[in-house]
């Protein structure tokens, strides 16, 4: 199982002094030469994971936040890179699939071979309210455009570009004759969906699933582990029907601590800095420290390698962006996680 990290802005990343710095930061002009200070943190925190091993670095998409825009981050931040895997994220109600193949094309060429778009289709009313034109009358809506989105872009890669699709996959996209081939072909599509119709989607669309381990912070690993272990089983079963094969990975906050117990009251004292801080971030409930990678090292790498064996593929760590935390992430996951390895 490989490793990746959650690049630090602010809707998806817990509170950190350094983050509620750039946050505040966004409202304000830039200096002459100056550089943004979100770009700097993500710049600084992606070559320090690429240092460490980590091989897949995730640019999240918020459009209401004080977020830079996530493919432009993306693409700045990659141009420095060498080694590391660049996802950023996408909500197809955003975009145009032949304008995102063109961006997808563009970043692989500028981080040879290393591009990845996370697939994202579900999203804030509000965003979709000021950023998009798409309103969907119901989720077979919803997914059916999102098949035929994957469906164009791929087309479009290939250079498959000169007939439209079917109309019964969709007569709304027709692929690009674009002279822009990526790096490596196909581009990987990661997806996340809990919907049992957004589910069918990623088992005929997608190459990886971020699987889904259920919510809540009560519950105890046992519990969490047999969800993660049911939903791997249904999207298995799901992909065949596909005649597809789905690969899996776990997206999960880790945090070592001395004790389970220290963890947890460390992680509730940060909800309440975000709540009282910036409680319009969505990150406010660290909902995925529902994985309960959260204690001692050795737990947290016993509990990865628990995930390993159901064939997850990628562990995905949302941290705290402070000093010496993906470091220190590194050697607790280690023992069961390709890092720096």
């Amino acid at each position: 199982m490989k490793a990746g990290m959650y690049v630090p802005v602010p809707h998806v990343t817990a509170h950190s002094e350094r983050l509620a710095a750039t946050t505040a930061a966004a409202q304000e002009p830039l200096l002459p030469l100056e550089f943004d200070p979100g770009f700097t943190l993500a710049l600084e925190e992606t070559l320090e994971a690429e240092r460490l091993g980590y091989d897949i670095a995730l640019f999240a998409e918020r459009h209401m936040g004080p977020d830079l825009e996530a493919w432009v981050l993306a693409s700045a931040v990659a141009s420095h890179t060498s080694r590391i895997r660049i996802m950023p994220a996408s909500n197809p109600d955003f975009w145009h699939p032949n304008l995102l193949a063109k961006l997808a094309a563009s970043l692989d060429r500028i981080a040879p071979g290393r591009a990845a778009i996370n697939f994202v289709t579900g999203w804030g009313e509000t965003e979709i309210q000021y950023f998009s034109t798409q309103r969907h009358a119901n989720d077979d809506a919803r997914y059916a455009r999102a098949e035929a989105f994957i469906e164009t872009m791929r087309a479009t890669w290939s250079a498959a570009a000169d007939s439209p699709l079917p109309p019964a996959v969709g007569a709304e996209f027709f692929p690009a004759p674009l002279p822009l081939v990526p790096g490596e072909h196909p581009i990987p599509i990661y997806a996340v969906s809990r919907s049992d119709r957004g589910l069918d989607m990623v088992a005929k669309s997608a190459d990886y699933w971020f699987a889904d381990y259920g919510g809540g912070f009560d519950r105890t690993f046992d519990d969490v582990l047999a969800t993660a272990a049911r939903s791997i089983a249904d999207m298995r079963a799901r992909a065949e029907r596909f005649g597809r094969v789905v690969k899996f990975g776990i997206s999960a906050l880790v945090l070592p601590a001395e004790s389970e117990e220290a963890g947890w009251a460390l992680l509730d004292r940060k909800r309440q800095e975000i709540l009282a801080k910036t409680p319009h971030l969505v990150m406010a409930s660290l909902g995925a420290a529902g994985a309960r990678l959260v204690g001692p090292p050795d737990l947290i790498a016993e509990r990865a390698a628990a995930f390993a064996e159901l064939g997850a593929d990628l562990l995905l760590c949302k941290y705290i962006p402070e000093s010496g935390a993906l470091e220190a992430i590194a050697d607790a996951i280690k023992p069961a996680v390709s890092v720096g390895s």
